[in-house]
């Protein structure tokens, strides 16, 4: 294949993206500052890298590509050292029959292509893909792939070096733990799963809510991967037969990261979970969590109550903890003192009084809350009600002039009533402490710069829970993918809620020992909206798809 050197300002001209005026202006400011002629149009925002490189890729009859949505193939990537992709700001992507197939911000420069040649000893087919994408790309795959590929030339899956212990950053296995680390954050993950297996180790990240693959890893890099992450959290390596938990707290590209961590002992080894604290990440409001207008009335007139118990539930990741923050928010002001007795302190917010909790020196929750009752509360927050003695202390302070806000595992708002029952707590004392429940799950919202209309027929959207008349005019939309969301269609997530307010008929049933199907019947007959029917209502407006709505909600 022969490669032109026609320039890259003629191309763009010819392109009909550039005038020859601005191309004049944009050598000269080149001469004056230097850098690559691209970046000089960029930076002075004449045009965006997409702009360039797609008009690249269609001059010269190269494919363009997205890095965010490619399946980018390691072995290619590892065929050429992160010297020369940096320098030349190329990356193999994959191969062709018997060409190497390489990213490029300018499918114009031989001299990289010759590199790459002379590297691989295969001849290269070029795609255009932006500046930004390939420099990300090689922070996310080049330098994990040279650990992978130093890990895989050696190591002793039961040796843990010093260095391991040390932190020693030439050492291939710490480097790879703190490759995996930023990788997660820079594709915003909730969790890292690390997860040995009979033929080796898999890692996922939860983005969004879903987990998605990343990376297999051999079983030589077992032993050095968990102990090298047990030490960043100061866990006891030498047990491996019980779980443990632990914490980390690192620089992460200049921003300040907490991460949670726990393991459990497998029949293949320690399985490993991180979850990323971002503390650099902003406390939501009510509006930004997805909440209806009817839903933020309720919400609000529950927080504008003196005193009574206010319990937001779901399972794990549903966002319990994210609501109950963006009820603080609300709820903080200098008239106020508030609270919070958490586990752990995942945001630190200005004009709260935080405390974390500490079994391992006997400050648990319900320890912990008496004490906050002392200290003249007006607002308490207690991230989790686990056990019966925290519940009653909480409720039975709900009734002594607290705001009392938490969190507790059930499925729907009125099996509450129930679950504080099994947790023996007197119906007559739940009863008249509980203000509400606000039970939640948490859906992926569909990319507003790619989602797309799908076709959908009435009998599957009655059969999902829409009426006959609303099915005759839904306009159901499905993801797409783009660079936005990294080819997956969706960007952020949004709740789906089911608000019930405590009112005397709830109570008269609950206190007469009802089951909780007469109890959500009561709760429906006051205007409570059931969480499928918010759900349908975001699909209407476009904010989730038909699926999620099917994978969250039953």
């Amino acid at each position: 294949m022969s490669y032109s050197r026609e320039r890259i300002g003629e191309i763009l001209i010819r392109g009909g993206l550039l005038s020859a005026e601005q191309l004049d202006e944009a050598l000269a400011i080149q001469r004056a500052e230097g850098g690559k002629l691209g970046q000089v149009l960029v930076r002075k925002l004449v045009l965006t890298e997409e702009d360039i490189a797609r008009t690249l890729a269609d001059q010269k009859g190269y494919p363009f590509i997205s890095l965010t949505a490619y399946a980018v193939d390691r072995a290619a990537v590892a065929m050429i050292p992160e010297r020369i992709a940096r320098r030349r700001l190329v990356l193999p992507v994959g191969f062709s029959e018997d060409a190497i197939v390489l990213a490029m911000a300018d499918p114009l420069d031989v001299e990289a292509i010759d590199d790459v040649k002379l590297q691989t000893g295969m001849d290269v087919q070029p795609v255009v893909a932006t500046a930004t994408q390939i420099q990300y790309a090689i922070d996310k795959f080049i330098v994990s792939a040279d650990a992978v590929q130093d890990i895989m030339l050696g190591l002793d899956e039961e040796a843990v070096s010093d260095e391991v212990i040390t932190g020693d950053e030439d050492v291939p296995i710490v480097r790879l733990v703190n490759q995996l680390i930023r990788e997660g954050v820079a594709d915003d993950a909730s969790d890292i799963h690390i997860e040995p297996g009979d033929k080796g180790i898999r890692i996922r990240y939860r983005i969004d809510g879903v987990l998605h693959e990343v990376m297999q890893l051999p079983q030589s890099a077992k032993a050095g991967l968990i102990s090298r992450i047990k030490v960043m959290a100061d866990m006891d390596i030498a047990e491996r037969r019980r779980p443990q938990d632990g914490r980390i707290a690192v620089m992460v590209n200049g921003r300040a990261i907490d991460f949670r961590v726990a393991t459990l002992p497998t029949p293949q080894g320690e399985s490993v979970v991180i979850r990323i604290l971002n503390q650099d990440d902003r406390v939501h409001s009510l509006q930004d969590l997805g909440m209806a207008e009817e839903h933020l009335k309720t919400v609000r007139r529950f927080l504008a109550r003196p005193y009574g118990a206010v319990l937001v539930s779901g399972p794990t990741g549903s966002g319990k903890t994210t609501s109950l923050y963006a009820g603080l928010l609300l709820l903080n002001d200098e008239t106020r003192k508030i609270i919070t007795i958490e586990d752990p302190i995942e945001y630190q917010i200005a004009g709260l009084t935080q405390m974390a909790v500490n079994p391992g020196i006997g400050l648990t929750f319900s320890r912990l809350l008496r004490t906050v009752l002392r200290s003249d509360p007006d607002v308490v927050l207690v991230g989790e009600i686990r056990d019966p003695e925290t519940a009653e202390i909480a409720i039975r302070a709900a009734l002594t002039g607290h705001l009392m806000l938490s969190s507790i595992h059930t499925n729907d708002a009125p099996s509450t009533l129930t679950r504080l029952v099994d947790m023996q707590v007197a119906p007559y004392v739940t009863s008249s402490a509980l203000v509400g429940v606000i039970a939640q799950r948490l859906a992926r919202r569909l990319c507003p710069a790619c989602k797309k209309r799908v076709k959908t027929t009435k009998t599957q959207l009655v059969s999902i829970g829409f009426t006959a008349e609303e099915a005759g005019r839904v306009k159901a939309y499905g993801p797409g993918g783009c660079d936005e969301c990294f080819g997956t269609g969706y960007r952020g997530r949004v709740g789906l809620f089911e608000i019930m307010e405590m009112n005397d008929e709830i109570r008269r049933l609950f206190l007469k020992e009802a089951p909780s199907e007469q109890l959500r019947e009561a709760a429906l007959a006051n205007g409570m909206q059931t969480m499928r029917r918010d759900a349908l209502n975001k699909v209407m407006s476009g904010v989730t798809s038909i699926d999620e709505v099917e994978r969250v909600v039953v």
